[in-house]
């Protein structure tokens, strides 16, 4: 398809309406029918055609600016009865979880699909997605918000049922888990995934951190296991005046990830010397010390 046919708004296509206060309005062009902005409804026909960019008017004559949502605008207004995962967790879910096209991903915890729809993306038309959702009406949910905004998934599947119960899959290259206590799956996850593979968990509260990565180093099938948490921060920007927005999405949830390791392999490195006595190095030793501490450097990433 040409730039211009891909500019293009289309019937089908959502779109996110923006006024002069940088509210947002998230909608759907549906041929012959209106989009209600605050009562004031406009022909959907009137945008169908127009390129993402343009300005419409109401009858009262206020403008709206219009594009297609990206992820980021989507996932916030989605519609749904569960809270979804934001997109800053999201981004690192996908990076830190490792989650490439090509790959078999299982979900534990559909919800609305904001993930699922990060994930469908991510793991693109060759990949897999393997969705374990325990209420009906969450994975009717998700279903509605991946036909609505991504379409055909035909390498998506949706199992309606008790994750603890197992899972079907073998040899998948990574599992994320969004539910209140996924220590409780660890024996089934690790039959599924293969050596090597990423388990990314998601959780709200950090007693319930405390409880999975208890159980992360006690199973002898995980290692290499770490907690993050990212917190967002918009600026403004107006003419001379900079300054950080007054309002931050802070606190969102906790996200911990593992590495699967291969039976019958503990991890066992070299122990450190808790009561150690030895001086702190000065700033000319700096560089062994942040190799000691961190690993490589970053300036040869060459075998010898």
């Amino acid at each position: 398809m040409s730039d211009e046919r891909r500019a293009q708004l289309r019937d089908g296509d959502a779109i996110l309406l923006m006024d002069r206060k940088r509210r947002t309005y998230l909608r759907t062009l549906r041929a012959g029918a209106r989009l209600a902005l605050r009562g004031r409804p406009i022909p959907c026909d009137s945008v169908i055609g127009l390129d993402e960019g343009v300005t419409i008017t109401d009858d009262r004559g206020e403008r709206f600016l219009v594009v297609r949502p990206t992820y980021a605008q989507l996932v916030p207004q989605l519609p749904r009865r569960a809270q979804p995962i934001y997109p800053k967790d999201v981004g690192l879910l996908l990076m830190w979880g490792d989650i490439a096209p090509g790959m078999h991903v299982i979900e534990i915890g559909v919800g609305a699909g904001a993930l699922t729809l990060g994930l469908l993306r991510a793991v693109g038309p060759t990949g897999r997605l393997t969705s374990y959702e325990l209420r009906a009406d969450f994975a009717d949910d998700a279903r509605r918000n991946v036909a609505r905004h991504h379409g055909d998934a035909p390498g998506w599947t949706v199992h309606v049922r008790d994750a603890t119960e197992g899972l079907a899959e073998r040899d998948v290259d990574r599992v994320i888990v969004d539910l209140a206590e996924p220590w409780t799956l660890l024996d089934q996850i690790a039959v599924s995934l293969r050596c090597g593979g990423v388990l990314s968990c998601f959780l709200p509260t950090i007693l319930q951190v405390k409880s999975l990565v208890d159980a992360l180093d006690a199973h002898p099938l995980f290692g290499m296991v770490t907690t993050l948490e990212s917190l967002l921060r918009e600026w403004d920007v107006k003419g001379r005046s900079i300054r950080p927005a007054h309002r931050m999405v802070a606190h969102t949830g906790l996200l911990v990830f593992a590495r699967r390791l291969p039976a019958g392999h503990a991890v066992e490195l070299t122990p450190g010397d808790p009561y150690s006595t030895e001086v702190a190095p000065d700033v000319a030793t700096i560089e062994s010390v942040l190799d000691d501490e961190s690993g490589d450097s970053g300036t040869d990433l060459e075998s010898d």
